[in-house]
């Protein structure tokens, strides 16, 4: 079983195939923290071989540049998420063809970072080892090229929002 993941502005999956915005980043810039940013989407391709059909987990943390688990979501009860775990199986191959590739989209909404540094995303199906997804998010100054000076670096926001990415 092999995880292989990527960053994107939005994912999308339909019909077995991932459908991709703005893929291939790694680096995100604020001026302030704590900083917000509107979509983060990750796209996994989860490939499991011969032998590993039935039920499996997905498990999805993000860690802060301490190391600890930050929030990804809040539940219905206004309790803070810090993982999100989706169960996938998959069938028997019956067709000669030994491998199954399993597509997931993920789009999260309004990720907070607290601190500029090193982040990363955490993707672990059953107990296999994690595929990681580092980033970093940093503070640019007032008069840096490529920051809109409302804040932020890829948000439609506005300057009454502050610490918008």
């Amino acid at each position: 079983m092999r995880v292989r993941a990527f960053l994107a502005d939005g994912v999308q999956a339909v019909e077995g195939k991932l459908y991709v915005l703005g893929a291939g980043w790694n680096r995100l810039a604020t001026r302030r923290f704590p900083a917000r940013h509107d979509r983060v989407g990750i796209g996994a391709l989860i490939v499991l071989g011969d032998g590993e059909e039935g039920r499996h987990s997905l498990t999805l943390r993000l860690l802060d540049p301490n190391g600890a688990a930050a929030v990804l979501a809040t539940d219905a009860g206004g309790t803070a998420q810090h993982a999100i775990r989706l169960g996938f199986g998959a069938s028997e191959q019956t067709d000669g063809f030994d491998e199954t590739i399993v597509p997931f989209a993920l789009n999260l909404d309004g990720l907070v970072f607290s601190e500029p540094g090193t982040y990363s995303f955490e993707l672990r199906v059953d107990e296999q080892e994690p595929e990681w997804l580092p980033f970093k998010v940093d503070l640019v100054s007032e008069e840096a090229d490529g920051v809109p000076p409302d804040g932020g670096a890829t948000s439609a926001r506005t300057a009454a929002d502050p610490g918008y990415l």
